[in-house]
């Protein structure tokens, strides 16, 4: 990934697409330890960047959305020296998280600052 260069449409397609998987296997998990998917809870949601600045500007549009800042730091990969991580929270149920609508706006937001979406998680 290019700190610099747009995703092309195509390919954040495909991107929220795999999450598109991801979450239904995560959904039917939820659902068999019993979790009621329309409690509200915390969500921890991942991103990656490739730069200080992006990681600062992708954690500044979050919180503009609600959205608790956790960490916002080099990932120190010795394979990616310039991966940064930033994690943020935000309390809501599991079923708003699972849904298209969330995934496409955390994706493109990430998307828009050069970054990616790499999912989410929840204390059970």
């Amino acid at each position: 990934m290019n700190a610099s260069v747009p995703i092309p449409e195509a390919e954040i397609e495909a991107i929220i697409q795999g999450h598109e998987s991801r979450n239904a296997a995560l959904r039917q998990t939820l659902i068999e330890k019993g979790v009621d998917l329309g409690e509200p809870r915390t969500i921890e949601c991942h991103f990656w960047s490739w730069s200080p600045a992006n990681a600062a500007s992708l954690a500044e549009d979050l919180a503009s959305r609600g959205f608790e800042i956790l960490a916002q730091r080099s990932a120190r990969s010795p394979r990616d020296p310039l991966l940064w991580n930033v994690e943020a929270a935000i309390k809501q149920s599991a079923e708003l998280t699972l849904r298209r609508e969330f995934t496409d706006e955390l994706v493109r937001i990430a998307a828009a600052h050069f970054g990616k979406y790499d999912g989410w998680g929840t204390r059970l």
